[in-house]
């Protein structure tokens, strides 16, 4: 399955060639502190799931506590495809693109060229390494485009920029104009193992958990997240148990996928 989402906007239209100005959301993610993104999730999360009746509370461990005819506290962790601190992992790999850009766009337009917009893929299989080298070609490479007209750009055009998968120009000038982000890539079926780390990691957390009288593990999937986007089957938790949490519920945003334990 192939799905194209912008990096830069994950609210936006996703359409690679479309003219959207500035990003307001962009960095978001990493601005926000962690109890603001849980708090975001779960949010999320209880419109699309009928949790029992009571006060909810956000703290930490656990991260949200329902007080109602139980006290029920709920953990919440992230789904990445990888872990997080390996340089060649989507989360950090996406920041690299994010950095190439923006400095491949600032040293472009020090020459005073053509205020078109270019939107860019990356190649994964080809991590980048040094930010400083690739942004230079790309900037070079936008200086040669000042005849060229609005389209995909052929692949020798960009052959020297092994990172590169995709570039298309859209050579109408706008006194914002913006270069972007915009990976395609294939979609990947959630891992029980991993899921089964998850669950043991957080078990080994628990004593130091706020007292409830039964806990919640929920698992979110952020579908614009490429770092954490997988497709969750019918049977993804089969055979997954806990002598902690009474459910262990995953939850895939957009779309309201959940599936749980019982």
């Amino acid at each position: 399955m192939q799905k194209v989402i912008n990096e830069l906007d994950p609210n936006g239209s996703g359409d690679p060639v479309a003219h959207s100005g500035h990003y307001p959301h962009a960095g978001r993610a990493t601005a926000m502190k962690t109890s603001e993104i849980e708090q975001y999730y779960f949010e999320m999360f209880r419109r699309d799931y009928p949790l029992p009746e009571g006060a909810v509370e956000y703290g930490d461990k656990p991260d949200v506590i329902v007080r109602g005819a139980r006290t029920i506290g709920i953990e919440i962790r992230k789904f990445f495809l990888e872990e997080g601190s390996l340089p060649d992992t989507e989360q950090i790999q996406r920041k690299a693109r994010e950095a190439v850009i923006a400095k491949a766009h600032h040293l472009y337009q020090a020459h005073a060229g053509k205020k078109f917009e270019l939107t860019f893929a990356f190649d994964r299989s080809v991590p980048i390494r040094d930010q400083t080298s690739v942004a230079q070609k790309i900037a070079d490479l936008a200086a040669t485009l000042q005849k060229s007209e609005t389209g995909q750009l052929w692949r020798d055009d960009f052959r020297h920029i092994p990172e590169l998968s995709f570039a298309y120009l859209n050579a109408i000038e706008y006194p914002d104009a913006c270069w972007r982000v915009s990976q395609a890539y294939d979609g990947v079926f959630m891992s029980l193992d991993k899921l089964r780390t998850i669950v043991e990691e957080k078990e080994l957390k628990a004593k130091d958990y706020r007292p409830c009288e039964t806990y919640w593990l929920l698992v979110v999937v952020d579908f614009m997240d490429r770092a954490q986007d997988q497709e969750i089957g019918v049977d993804s938790l089969a055979g997954l148990t806990s002598q902690v949490f009474e459910k262990i519920i995953v939850y895939k945003t957009c779309f309201g996928q959940i599936l749980e334990t019982h």
